[in-house]
């Protein structure tokens, strides 16, 4: 059941299961989709931990038009919604653009709320120009639909996984040019702002357990070896390269995904005692 409360004027809606006594697991999507991306993973995570699912404002069920917002308000919107449900501390995962709100909501709560941050499947570079040139196509209304229909077919890369099928029709499906348009400014502010989420990393003082896990792009061994650079730059940061299909992990491969969950939890926790 998906439940709602009023941060910052507007309706934020989320979901949440499990009663594990430890900090809470929290879960955050990226644009023009909602919390059903996490829908496979839910079993496999519910028994060990307090999951809680965000929806950003105007993602819920309630689809009325809002004002513009952004990466700012995301992590307002976030924060408000931990602290109306008195959540004192949590390990945060995000998937793909969720990554540049999660990564200042861990700048703004510090390492002693966030204890780490699982970011799934976020390009990590500059945008390749096939992406900058569908950011600009699918804010125009006659191109809107043949460019997101592109980020379909990069994203689902041939894989016939049912799960992912149904995310892209009932999820993404249920969101029009004005949000997708939307998301297309604001994600080609963020890169403008920092340059790369790699980079925004670095800007956090003093940065939690940060784990990056991706199939795409596919068969790049440049792309594999920038994580590798980072990681032996920094102990802070690790990466897993899950071979999968999808650019939806979540769903394609939860098992894969839960598994890297509980390592980085157990990393943050032996780390916070």
């Amino acid at each position: 059941m998906y439940l709602t409360k009023q941060i910052n004027g507007v309706e934020i809606c989320y979901d949440e299961c499990g009663t594990a006594d430890r900090p809470a697991l929290v879960l955050l999507t990226g644009w023009a989709h909602d919390i059903r991306l996490y829908d496979e993973l839910l079993p496999c995570l519910s028994r060990k931990y307090w999951v809680v699912r965000v929806c950003w404002r105007g993602h819920g069920p309630k689809r009325d038009d809002i004002d513009d917002f952004g990466v700012e308000e995301q992590i307002s919107d976030t924060i408000g919604l931990l602290d109306c449900l008195e959540v004192a501390k949590v390990y945060l995962v995000s998937h793909s653009h969720g990554g540049w709100p999660a990564l200042g909501i861990a700048d703004k709560l510090g390492r002693d709320r966030v204890l780490c941050l699982l970011m799934i499947d976020q390009i990590m570079t500059q945008p390749p120009p096939e992406f900058a040139v569908g950011l600009q196509a699918m804010q125009e209304k006659q191109t809107w639909k043949a460019a997101r229909q592109g980020l379909y077919d990069n994203w689902k890369a041939a894989s016939d996984n049912k799960a992912v099928e149904n995310h892209f029709i009932y999820s993404f499906g249920g969101f029009g040019h004005k949000m997708w348009a939307l998301s297309c400014r604001v994600i080609a502010a963020a890169y403008e702002k920092y340059g790369t989420p790699m980079r925004r990393m670095e800007m956090i003082e003093n940065p939690p357990l940060i784990r990056h896990i991706f199939s795409h792009p596919l068969n790049q061994p440049e792309y594999r070896e920038l994580h590798e650079d980072l990681s032996k730059k920094h102990s802070w940061f690790s990466f897993a390269d899950l071979e999968g299909e999808t650019h939806f992990p979540s769903l394609e491969i939860p098992e894969k995904v839960a598994r890297q969950i509980d390592q980085l939890v157990q990393e943050a926790d032996k780390e916070s005692q």
